[in-house]
This record gives structure tokens, C-alpha cells and sequence, in this order.
């Protein structure tokens, strides 16, 4: 079976060994993706490239819903898939331009969508949506809310909840126990070997609550005097973060990465004792899925989250839940961590096990390679 994928959050290797293991599977298995999405450029895979592979430029590069590909017919021809699996929303321009490349060339189609909150669009996003919705084999969603609004908005074929990506754990795993380890990582990437170290890995943008992170911060470090923070990311907020740091006087408590490697991720949350995502809803968004999450769960740093669209479903038993936006709740939760050995050890430990469970790029490739087998054996998919 010749399964086609299109997207970009590929450009960075540590997405990709989902589809290694699936051409190891049996799998005839190609990717599209751009040069680069934003400011992050294609990082080569360290091992070669297991798959048939295209980098085709792109128009409107880093606009989500807007991109499209240059050149997609034509290596949709070469390849010849029996499926194309679009990871992109329903609604966004390269999805329908996805689309009709696979009806040209007699593919089925998969699309995927992360978007929790019903919302109607203008044309020509409508129009796209009802193409979409309308003419796919299957559907694949990355949380339960997803799921629903496909229903509400009418579509009634197959639907698989499936993570985008898993955790590669060669890259990501760490003992829970081993605290010489992570004291030693600490020191080689120029932290505190002995300070209890708080970290936050995403876009620097206002929904991500990092205001929330500092503030609960400054409340801590008035127990906990050796709790540090270290931001990986950057984004529209930073100066306002920054500006807010200084008025908390907690400016020389923060260590700011702004320019991380994908690769370079797992390095960080091995030496973290804590990842938070502090996510706040707005009214076009809620958290979707909070990937970093299960990275940092399998490099055995204890997760913390908001309560946030998915982050209390992916999060579950193996870490700590505040609600959004309160800052109290959050600083006791990083001040009884702190101040408690046993309770590090034992989520830490969960989050190990729910992450290799429900998380690793084997996992994940497995149920992917379901619905593909799925999708190639129906004949009924057409507009339903």
C-alpha cells in the first residue's frame, strides 16, 4: 500500500520516525513538506531518511489556513499513492488543493483536525470545509472535542482519534530515579545542578499563560528560594513576559532560550524537574493537545498543566492540574513539589509509563497503520 503524507510540522526530524516505523511495517510510505514552515528550516534526520521524500516550495509560508504547495500535482504523480493522507484542518486552502490532487490521481483521501471549538467560516474556508468534510475516506482528530464538532457540523464517515506524532523515546526517555542524571544534564547546559528548575517549551504568545507561570513563580520562590525558570520559545510576548519578570523582581531567576532545536527539546526536559503549560482559553481557542506534554512525561519530568481544553485528558493521573489563569493554585502546586521528594518520584514515574502506554511513535505508527488498512479495504467513502 503506497500511503502519501502531506504537511508541514514534518520539517522537523523529530516528527518523522512515525513514518519510518510504518515503512517498516510494510508500508509504501512518501512525504511532502515545505524547506521550512516559519523560521524553522527541514532538519535531516540523523539515521537517512526511511521514506520517499519531496521539499516542495510553498506560497505563504507560516500562514496556518492559507499555504499551499507549488508543484503538488506533479509529485502526487510520481509518487502514485492508494491513500493521501493530508494532516492539515479541514478548513485550510492546502487541504482542498490536497484534495483534488488525490481525486486527479484516484487516491483516498484522509484529512486532520485539531479544532475543539465550532466556529462557521467565510469563503472561500466554507467552501473548503463542505468539499472536505463531504469527499474523504476518513477523518483523523488529535482530542475528543474534535470529534464532536466534526459531528455537529454533519460528517458522518469514519473517524479515528489518533496523536499527529508520537514520542520518540531513543531521543526523549529518561529514568524517573536517576536525579544524578538529571543533575548532571542541568549542569551541562549551564543551569543550577541544585536548584529545582521549572520549565515551559512553545510560542511565546498571550493564550500559552505564561504571565500565569511567573506569577505563580514569584509567590513560590518565597518558600522555595532555589526554584528556577527556563523558557524555550519565543514569540509576541516575550517583551511583555520580560517587562513582567523585572516588576517581580524574578528577572535573574529565568533563563530565556530563544532559538531551541527540535532535537534539542529532549536535552532540556531530561535535566527539568518540572514542565507547565499554563494555557488560558480564549474565545477562538483552547489548548489542543499540549504535545510537549507526553515529551516531557517520557523524559521523566514532572508535568503540570492548566485546565484547559485537553491538557486534564493527556496529563490524566500522571501529574498535577490548576485552573487557568489562577496563579495561587499553580505556585502551591511547584511549592509542595519542591518541598516533596515522594511525590516527584511517583509522577514522575506515572508519567513514564502513560507516556511509553499511550505515546511512542510505535503506538501511535500502529494505530495509524489500522486506519490506513482501514481506509484501503472500504469502498463506500464517497460523499456521504
Amino acid at each position: 500500500m503506497r500511503v502519501l503524507t502531506i504537511s508541514k510540522p514534518y520539517v522537523a526530524a523529530a516528527y518523522r520516525q512515525k513514518l519510518t516505523i510504518l515503512a517498516e511495517q510494510g508500508f509504501t510510505v512518501g512525504l511532502i513538506c515545505p524547506p521550512a514552515w516559519g523560521s524553522q528550516v527541514f532538519e535531516p534526520d540523523a539515521e537517512g531518511d526511511q521514506y520517499w521524500l519531496k521539499r516542495l516550495p510553498i506560497v505563504a509560508n507560516g500562514k496556518n489556513h492559507l499555504h499551499f504547495y507549488r508543484g503538488l500535482t506533479a509529485a502526487v504523480r510520481e509518487f502514485k499513492p492508494d491513500i493521501i493522507n493530508c494532516e492539515e484542518e479541514h478548513y485550510s486552502l492546502v487541504t482542498r488543493q490536497c484534495l483534488q490532487a488525490a481525486e486527479s490521481s484516484g487516491a483516498k483521501f484522509l484529512f486532520y483536525t485539531w479544532q475543539n471549538i465550532y466556529k462557521k467560516y467565510p469563503p472561500p474556508f466554507s467552501w473548503t470545509e463542505q468539499a472536505v468534510l463531504n469527499r474523504s475516506a476518513a477523518a483523523v482528530t488529535g482530542n475528543d472535542e474534535a470529534t464532536q464538532v466534526l459531528r455537529v457540523k454533519g460528517y458522518r464517515g469514519h473517524i479515528a482519534e489518533i496523536p499527529q506524532m508520537g514520542v520518540n523515546f531513543d531521543w526523549f526517555a529518561a529514568q524517573p530515579a536517576d536525579t544524578s542524571g538529571r543533575r548532571i544534564r542541568k549542569r551541562d547546559l549551564g543551569l543550577e545542578p541544585d536548584a529545582f528548575h521549572i520549565g515551559f517549551a512553545g510560542r511565546l504568545v498571550e493564550e500559552k499563560g505564561l504571565d500565569t507561570l511567573l506569577s505563580a513563580a514569584a509567590q513560590a520562590l518565597k518558600q522555595v528560594p532555589r526554584l528556577r525558570l527556563v523558557i524555550l520559545g519565543s514569540g509576541p510576548h516575550l517583551p511583555k513576559l520580560q517587562a513582567q519578570s523585572r516588576a517581580l523582581g524574578i528577572e535573574n531567576r529565568i533563563s530565556w532560550h530563544m532559538q531551541v532545536p527540535s532535537t534539542a527539546v529532549a536535552t532540556y526536559l531530561k535535566a527539568l524537574d518540572v514542565l507547565c503549560l499554563p494555557s488560558r482559553t480564549r474565545s477562538n481557542w483552547k489548548e489542543q493537545f499540549g504535545r510537549i506534554l507526553v515529551e516531557a512525561m517520557a523524559a521523566s519530568a514532572i508535568v503540570v498543566g492548566s485546565s484547559s481544553g485537553e491538557i486534564p485528558r493527556v496529563i490524566a493521573d500522571a501529574g498535577l492540574i490548576f485552573p487557568e489563569g489562577d496563579s495561587d493554585s499553580l505556585a502551591r502546586h511547584l511549592v509542595n513539589l519542591a518541598q516533596d521528594e515522594n511525590l516527584q518520584l511517583t509522577l514522575r514515574e506515572r508519567g513514564s509509563r502513560r507516556a511509553q502506554k499511550h505515546y511512542t511513535n510505535t503506538v501511535v505508527a500502529s494505530l495509524w497503520g489500522d486506519l490506513w488498512r482501514h481506509v484501503a479495504a472500504e469502498s463506500d467513502f464517497k460523499s456521504r
